[in-house]
């Protein structure tokens, strides 16, 4: 499948896949269709957690009946993932290009669209998992709720969360210092700048 193949050659070689990007006149729609790749996949992993029972764990922005919430959630989280997209895209492109940066904002669309998927792979497989057990009544979502907070259970959730957290961070920074020219320590602070404002948003909307 040619969308799995981009990733891993963004993977394998950000800096020639990033080359090719600043020359492709597609580059926005490729990062599209990676990003909206990642939202259809993580659709179906809230219809798991909705058919499975799964509520909010934490206090929703939007006043929605937790018993509904990953119903509604369907609603809204391709267009979220979008928005998130270009949100951190864009801070990208003003701050490195504060910061001296050159090179254009196509690019950047393009590998932080790619980096999306990739990235999210490392919590969304666990969702799906989750959602799997609900569904299907292998565990119900109160007693999983029991088991995650018990070690050794925590280490896992936390080694997940560090690798999604991780790898958005170094397939950002990657994109910012190839696409952008500016050094590594400032292609690093750009890089947690667009993710945490743009993370940030996502999670206070999606639950």
């Amino acid at each position: 499948m040619r969308i799995i193949e981009e990733q891993f050659r963004f993977v394998r070689s950000p800096k020639s896949a990033l080359a090719e990007l600043a020359e492709d006149p597609r580059a926005i729609a490729i990062g599209f269709r990676h990003v909206l790749w990642l939202a259809v996949l993580w659709e179906c992993a809230v219809l798991l957690w909705a058919v499975g029972g799964a509520t909010p764990t934490m206090p929703a922005f939007l006043k929605i009946p937790d018993d509904q919430y990953y119903f509604s959630q369907l609603i809204f989280m391709i267009p979220m993932f979008v928005i998130v997209w270009l949100l951190a895209s864009s801070i990208a492109y003003v701050l490195s290009k504060a910061l001296g940066g050159d090179g254009s904002y196509d690019a950047i669309l393009g590998g932080f669209g790619i980096a999306a998927p990739v990235s999210g792979y490392f919590a969304l497989i666990p969702d799906f998992i989750q959602g799997a057990l609900w569904t299907t009544g292998w565990v119900s979502f109160a007693e999983y709720q029991r088991v995650t907070t018990q070690w050794p259970l925590v280490l896992l959730v936390i080694a997940y969360l560090a690798a999604y957290v991780g790898m958005y961070i170094y397939l950002y920074a990657a994109t910012i210092y190839y696409s952008r020219g500016l050094s590594k320590p400032r292609s690093v602070v750009v890089a947690l700048v667009s993710f945490f404002t743009s993370a940030g948003l996502f999670v206070t909307i999606v639950r």
